[in-house]
């Protein structure tokens, strides 16, 4: 039988860690592709997007959802085998 003081729980420390390293995962992944990502494909500045992505889980979240504009793959040659025209 567990014992609850003041009927609080205290947090798992897997789980946040588990979340912890989710968090800093996404914001890595928005953080690179904004830096590599040209303005003109960016909804916005690319300055305020670097802010919100600091935002907990709704900051990267956000930007890989609506802080980018589709790609052009006639501008992008990545992917694209070597040869082809």
């Amino acid at each position: 039988m567990n014992k609850r003081s003041g009927g609080r729980r205290k947090p798992d420390r897997g789980a946040l860690g588990f979340l912890a390293g989710v968090q800093l995962t996404l914001a890595a992944v928005a953080w690179t592709d904004l830096a590599m990502r040209p303005a003109a494909e960016i909804r916005g500045s690319k300055r305020r997007w670097a802010v919100i992505i600091a935002v907990n889980f709704v900051g990267p979240i956000a930007y890989l959802t609506w802080g980018r504009r589709p790609m052009n793959p006639a501008t992008h040659a990545v992917g694209r085998p070597h040869g082809d025209s």
